[in-house]
């Protein structure tokens, strides 16, 4: 197999250190090309002939998507819709082992930069590219198996599929609230959701993965694995192609699922929740969010709002115990339901949208210092015409029983992910948009004192400096070693990608 460089690699430096520049100035993205590609390239590599083209087309089973085909504008649009401006010169629909290789040494062969796609909800438009797009989407299957009590899923799989797929078994997995993120992404990078202090991160349940790697060739890896450790939480894109996954299930019972909001005092209100949850049994998940006000709102005495969503394997009457130190919630929701009833009381439809969020964890409930940091910061929020708020996801519980070097998802040691969420709409005034990177920005800053400093893989923040020890910490190296075995010539490579042992 012939081996190409995609790019140059001192242009592709260049390319990365002018992101990180106009990252650094916060200048928004309408104005700054590389920050709106999120990736060390702002191209597709060298003229491809449309002969080239038309090769790979024979190669697929499915179908060459190209500018101007139908479905290709609204399968190339991503989640995050920052990243709307970069279209593909190739979208490549894979609906099986040979097609992704194909793909893979196409591109190798043509030096063709490429990105792949599941679900699309890269935060930081990682699933984007100028180049090919390898789509997994035709890849959706999903299969329980009663004798062994798993699920195999396909790559292009998303939660809706494997909720289909599970609902009628009584069994489920640790997975998130939007029926449209991939499946892949999700537990690539970890896989939080309201299971997880009960049962670990989605990669905790993986028992196996096919994977076709940089020289084309499918991998089935379990564990003891390296290849199989650095799947479970070392993030989508970085080893290959994950094509499949088989997940351990656990049995699904009743749920009190719920959604509260406080409109007064929310200091105290925070401080008292943040306790009482953080004492919670880990039947308990949840999810905190601090809305901050527009200057507007304050003006006419608004503050911040206080709202509260999760599930608890309990009767009602038992989540009103866990709550009672809380002020009463001036709206609340709070229903008993069979499981996937209560998870679609939960879901959120995520529709595309303009965004960036910021993480880190928390070791425990927040300290006063911290407190008046936090509240200081969301009322000086410079507003937009959508919204912004501190959120917090509670963690801990089974997560923290694994060692941090068991699997590549590192951050074992913390009770809370805390993050600066920011939206914005497309005819938000660019001074605007800058003003509000720049708040962010600092109110994260103010922040990291009181975190671990360490940032959630699949919140991928364009914004991070130091995002290889933020995300992965002490298994780095090992990540790294492992990239380098399976990926050496550095085919899967985009801003934040692990770069190889030596490079």
């Amino acid at each position: 197999m012939k081996h190409v460089q995609l790019t140059d690699l001192d242009r592709r430096r260049f390319l990365f250190l002018s992101s990180a520049a106009a990252l650094s100035a916060g200048i928004p993205s309408s104005l700054a090309p590389t920050l709106v590609l999120g990736r060390d390239i702002d191209d597709g590599g060298k003229p491809i002939s449309e002969g080239a083209w038309r090769e790979l087309a024979s190669r697929l089973s499915d179908r060459l998507l190209r500018p101007g085909d139908p479905d290709f504008t609204n399968t190339a649009l991503p989640q995050n819709l920052r990243y709307a401006e970069v279209l593909p010169a190739g979208i490549a629909r894979c609906r099986d082992n040979n097609d992704v290789a194909q793909a893979i040494l196409w591109c190798r062969e043509h030096g063709v930069p490429l990105a792949t796609r599941s679900g699309g909800h890269s935060y930081a438009g990682f699933s984007t590219t100028r180049g090919l797009m390898i789509n997994v989407g035709p890849m959706n299957t999903a299969k329980f198996d009663p004798t062994t009590q798993t699920v195999r899923i396909g790559g292009g799989a998303r939660n809706g599929d494997l909720y289909k797929a599970l609902q009628p078994t009584g069994m489920t997995i640790t997975h998130g609230r939007c029926p449209s993120v991939g499946a892949a992404g999700f537990l690539l990078g970890g896989g939080i959701g309201f299971n997880m202090r009960a049962h670990g991160v989605g990669c905790d349940q993986l028992i196996s993965t096919d994977v076709v790697t940089a020289d084309g060739k499918l991998q089935t890896v379990a564990a003891k694995d390296d290849l199989f450790w650095a799947c479970c939480g070392g993030g989508g894109g970085n080893f290959g192609i994950n094509t499949s996954f088989t997940l351990q299930t656990f049995r699904t019972a009743p749920v009190t699922v719920f959604r509260m909001r406080w409109t007064a005092d929310p200091e105290a209100v925070f401080a008292a929740l943040m306790r009482a949850l953080d004492a919670a049994p880990t039947t308990l998940g949840s999810r905190i969010s601090l809305g901050a006000p527009t200057p507007r709102q304050r003006d006419e005495k608004h503050d911040v709002t206080v709202s509260l969503l999760g599930q608890f394997y309990g009767r009602a009457r038992d989540l009103a115990d866990i709550l009672a130190p809380v002020p009463p919630a001036q709206s609340t929701e709070i229903f008993e339901k069979s499981y996937w009833d209560g998870q679609e009381f939960l879901s959120e439809p995520g529709p595309p949208e303009h965004y960036q969020e910021r993480s880190t964890f928390v070791t425990g409930v927040l300290d006063s210092r911290a407190l008046a940091t936090a509240f200081d910061w969301l009322r000086r929020w410079p507003g937009t015409s959508a919204g912004a708020d501190l959120r917090f996801f509670q963690t801990g519980g089974k997560i923290n029983e694994r060692a941090p070097d068991d699997t590549a998802y590192v951050h074992r040691d913390n009770r809370w992910l805390m993050l600066v969420g920011l939206n914005w709409e497309e005819h938000d005034p660019p001074e605007l948009l800058r003003q509000n990177h720049e708040w962010q920005d600092a109110f994260y800053e103010a922040m990291l004192p009181y975190s671990t400093r360490g940032a959630y893989q699949n919140f991928v923040d364009p914004s991070l400096t130091d995002w290889q020890r933020a995300y992965y910490g002490k298994n780095l190296d090992k990540l790294r070693r492992v990239k380098a075995a399976v990926d050496p010539d550095w085919v899967f490579r985009f801003a934040q990608a692990i770069p190889p042992a030596g490079q």
